[in-house]
């Protein structure tokens, strides 16, 4: 527990947070009330001589989490100034279930299992109960942030999920259907591990869209399917390389190859500068035998969020583009423009959303773009390397119900959400 001067300083940070927010805020209560903030404030102050300094940076997040959007938020899994660990398992929610995507040397044979339970927890159970940290617009952003957190001991100890963070029994079910127990200890983030993946090793390269994910954007062609693939994963220059720069390698390369489709994947980008967009919209708009239903696709996902959120808008309102895979993980209009508060004692940095986004019809309250054409991946496909969005996409033969451009979209979804 806090000694007293720790007790101090943490009800002293939680003091500024909560002068702080409201003044820095675009609307604080746009989703939770004056009197539901303040009396979650208070009742941490009470609570704070009775906690240990993770407890109350996990009830910290909780409370930001309140606000209700994704651009304010305590980042739990990559604030430098948290001494967080982490259990070497890399989870996911796939379309049938939460299942280990890798696992560390220690624990490698856990790689493609489902997770039933964490201790004596039933995932469920532990899902609601971390789903309350995640700042959020939709589920979508929920299934995306959710995995990372469930595998940090701090927090699962912080919701009364495990009681010993040291030594925590991971209930598995593999994939022959045989359930097990595996006893996992937690390891400090960065630590250098030897990482097995639940795709099966026999089978072919891995899908493009896992192939370079943390490269900014590139691009390639796919002859077999008369196709240009883009994986546009940030929207940020790169230093060697401008986004219009790219884009106009690219544009140059679609009008040499002349391409039945053009496949744009922005399902990992997780924004950037929205101004830094108008090369690709433009560089579309420009090309009318490109620009048609069947010819251009974009993939959109769980993790499409802030500017390539705007991307997708952009796209929505100028283009035919079909959307292919999931809905998006933020709304169209949104609050976004992120500030920082730092708190004075902890350091811990805070994220404010200073302005609201009206980016798309003021009157529009969709939660997300929903695709055209729905490709979830299951773990099934992950272990097989498929990608059903690629797939959907070969597949693709043209829909009356797929052909609706921006003003019936829109007004469908607003009559949908009177």
């Amino acid at each position: 527990m806090l000694n007293s001067t720790e007790m101090v300083a943490w009800q002293e940070d939680l003091r500024f947070m909560a002068v702080e927010l409201p003044k820095r805020h675009a609307n604080l209560y746009h989703t939770v009330t004056r009197a539901q903030f303040e009396q979650e404030v208070a009742a941490l102050e009470e609570r704070i001589p009775m906690l240990a300094g993770h407890q109350i940076i996990v009830e910290l997040a909780r409370i930001v989490a309140l606000i209700g959007d994704g651009h304010s938020s305590i980042d739990l899994l990559d604030d430098l100034t948290l001494d967080f660990r982490r259990y070497p398992l890399r989870l996911y929610q796939y379309s049938d279930g939460l299942f280990v995507q890798a696992a560390s040397a220690g624990c490698a044979d856990a790689a493609g299992s489902r997770v039933i339970a964490i201790g004596d927890i039933p995932v469920e159970q532990a899902y609601t109960a971390v789903r309350r940290l995640v700042s959020r617009e939709n589920e979508l952003r929920v299934i995306h942030k959710l995995p990372d957190l469930l595998v940090i001991p701090e927090v699962l100890h912080a919701l009364n999920l495990i009681t010993d963070m040291e030594h925590v029994d991971w209930h598995i079910e593999g994939r022959d259907g045989e359930r097990r127990t595996i006893r996992i200890s937690p390891v400090r983030r960065g630590e250098a591990l030897l990482w097995t993946d639940a795709s099966d090793s026999t089978l072919g390269p891995i899908p493009l869209w896992r192939r370079d994910p943390q490269n900014k954007f590139w691009f390639e062609h796919l002859s077999y399917a008369q196709a240009i693939y883009v994986q546009f994963n940030s929207v940020r220059d790169k230093p060697d390389e401008t986004i219009a720069t790219f884009f106009k390698r690219v544009f140059d390369s679609v009008d040499a190859h002349r391409p039945e489709r053009f496949i744009l994947d922005i399902r990992l980008n997780g924004g950037g500068n929205g101004t830094l967009n108008q090369p690709i919209v433009h560089g579309l708009i420009k090309r009318d035998w490109l620009n048609q239903r069947g010819k251009l696709f974009t993939i959109i996902g769980r993790a499409t969020f802030s500017a390539a959120m705007m991307l997708a808008i952009d796209l929505e309102r100028h283009t035919r583009t079909l959307f292919v895979g999931e809905p998006t993980g933020t709304s169209p209009n949104m609050y976004g423009e992120t500030g920082t508060i730092t708190l004075p004692n902890s350091r811990l940095t805070i994220y404010v959303s200073e302005l609201h986004w009206v980016y798309s019809d003021p009157r529009d309250r969709r939660p997300w773009i929903a695709p055209n054409i729905c490709a979830e991946l299951s773990s099934k496909d992950y272990s097989a390397k498929r990608d059903p969005a690629i797939d959907a996409i070969l597949d693709y033969v043209p829909n009356s119900d797929d052909i609706v451009d921006y003003p019936e979209r829109l007004t469908r979804a607003l009559q949908a959400a009177v």
